[in-house]
Order: structure tokens, then sequence, then C-alpha cells
């Protein structure tokens, strides 16, 4: 039986992809962090490479490189050989938020990788001084609404995932809270503490661990269901606000066209990483979310945050610079 030359072409191609996956990985696997060590990136990033390096034999080789809001690492994935050997530990500064501020960019956030998954969660709370005469959100919404401009809220920085949320409370209770960014969630938790700003909105580290000790006051979480390491501070939708959802995410990218038999082998042990009990009590105690979202499912992700993000910002009055 004669075969077509279409035919000829697609089997060589199936055979040409298929073959490196099957030995995927034959040496070291270089696991870039655009951040510095020690951080909700960092962490999430060692965690899971030291996994795969155990199921596939090979090193997983974190890197650390910081500078740019993330883009320094992020170019150099984006640029790197599209063959599993390069990989990105992202979240949504990578592809999202730079894009709302800067107009710059050096890499192509939309469609310069080829997402794994998303490995982890991370709720942003909306936390008080305790002098502060709110105990619901409710009760914060209506005491923004009786001093308009006189009510701050406190992020780890401008375009943080905490500024973003904050921004995104306001619109939808239709309240003014004034935004302070700082350089780090230290100095924005140290100021809550002390009284000299009233609202807190950021990740659970270190924030929660002050809100256990009575410090701060938890009002709300912004994923859909509540987090089981604080199981009553209830959610913003919980508290009468429907469309709210706000959480970060952490995962594992490659450069675009990586082949697809590769993401599935990476994939494929991911899923089984964040499974193990272990790594759940990593993460899980301390507010994060420990998960394994498809490489479609991120995709997805990622692209209706992006509509959410940038809708907000531009409503704002944010604009790229």
């Amino acid at each position: 039986m004669k075969l077509s030359h279409a035919a000829i072409a697609f089997a060589a191609l199936f055979c040409a992809t298929a073959a490196p996956a099957q030995t995927y990985p034959s040496r070291a696997v270089r696991v870039i962090v655009p951040y510095g060590p020690g951080g909700s990136t960092d962490l999430n990033g060692r965690t899971v490479s030291q996994k795969l390096q155990e199921a596939f034999g090979q090193p997983f080789v974190v890197e650390n490189k910081p500078g740019a809001s993330a883009q320094i690492g992020a170019a150099e994935v984006a640029k790197a050989a599209p063959d599993g050997y390069t990989l990105l530990v992202g979240a949504p500064q990578v592809f999202i938020i730079n894009s709302l501020f800067f107009k710059e960019s050096r890499y192509d956030a939309e469609n310069g990788f080829t997402p794994i998954a998303i490995t982890l969660l991370s709720p942003n709370y909306i936390m008080v001084n305790p002098a502060v005469p709110a105990k619901t959100l409710q009760e914060l919404i209506a005491y923004a609404k009786a001093n308009p401009g006189k009510v701050n809220f406190a992020s780890s920085g401008v375009g943080s995932s905490g500024h973003l949320t904050g921004l995104l409370l306001n619109k939808l209770a239709g309240i003014e809270m004034q935004h302070i960014g700082y350089k780090g969630s230290a100095g924005a938790v140290q100021d809550v503490l002390a009284g000299q700003v009233q609202v807190l909105v950021d990740q659970p580290v270190p924030g929660i661990s002050h809100v256990r000790a009575g410090k701060l006051r938890g009002l709300a979480v912004g994923t859909a269901a509540r987090v089981a390491a604080t199981p009553d501070i209830p959610t913003v939708q919980e508290q009468g606000i429907a469309d709210f959802e706000s959480s970060t995410w952490f995962g594992f990218w490659a450069p675009a066209g990586t082949p697809k038999p590769v993401v599935d082998r990476l994939w494929a042990e991911i899923q089984k990483i964040m499974r193990m009990p272990d790594v759940q009590d990593k993460f899980a105690p301390a507010g994060y979310i420990p998960t394994a979202i498809s490489p479609e499912d991120t995709a997805a992700r990622i692209k209706a945050d992006r509509e959410k993000w940038t809708r907000v910002a531009r409503e704002a009055g944010i604009r790229p610079e």
C-alpha cells in the first residue's frame, strides 16, 4: 500500500515529536524563578522541582533570576529553546499585571509561553486593624461609605494582587478606599498593625499569623469557597458581593512551541506531586491551596483573569507607562 506524501510527512512529524518525549528528560532541566529566593513563587518552584527530580531521575535545577518586575527571568525562558529543558515558575505579574503598568515588555506575555500547570492558589484576604469599627465586610463597606476618601488600604505594592483586589472591591461595593502601596508585604502589615492604615489586602503570608494572634481582624477571603486553614473567615461572595473572586496563582510554563508530549509528561507528574501529603502539608497550613490545573484550564484561567484585571485597572484610571 502506497502512502501519500502528506501521510508520510505526518508520520515523520509524529515520530520527531514523540521520540524526544519518550526519553524526556535525558539531562538536567533549568527551572527559572523570576523572583528572589524565599517567596511564594520560589517555594512553589523548589518544592515541585524537587519532586520532579525524584520522579524523572534527572536534576531540576532552580535558578532565581529576579529583576525588572520579573521580566528578566521570564524573558530568558521565552527566548529559550522550546524543548522542555528550560521552564518558568510564573505568577500573574508575568502574564497579566506587567502589561497593565508597562508599555514596553521584554517578552510576549500572551504568546511567548506554553502552560504546563497551575500548582498553587494563594487567596487574597481583606484584614483590618482591630480599632476599625467593622467586624464584617458589609460593616467595612458601610464605614467606608460614611467616610469617603478617609479609609486607606495597604498592599505589598503598586500592581500587586492586593492592589488590584482592593480596586475590585471598590468597584463592586461602590466605595472609594485609597490605595497605599509598599515595597513588600512586611511594611504594609506593620503599618496596619500600628494603626497608620486601616485595611490590609494581601495574600495569607504574613498577615494571617497576626489574624490568628488577634492583632488583625480577618473580614473576608477572596476565593469562591472558604479556605481550610482559615475556616472562620467568610468569603466576599458569602457577604453579598456575588461576582467577587480574587486569588493569585503560581505554576509552571515552558517556552512557546514546546512539544505537547513533553508538556503532557510534566503535567502527568505534577498531578501526582500536588496530591502528595507532604506537599499538601507544606502549603495548606499557611493558607495556600495546593492544586493541579491542566494546561488547557491554565490557559483559560489566564485569559479570564487578564480580561477581568484589565477592566478593573482601566476603570480605576491605570494606564501603562
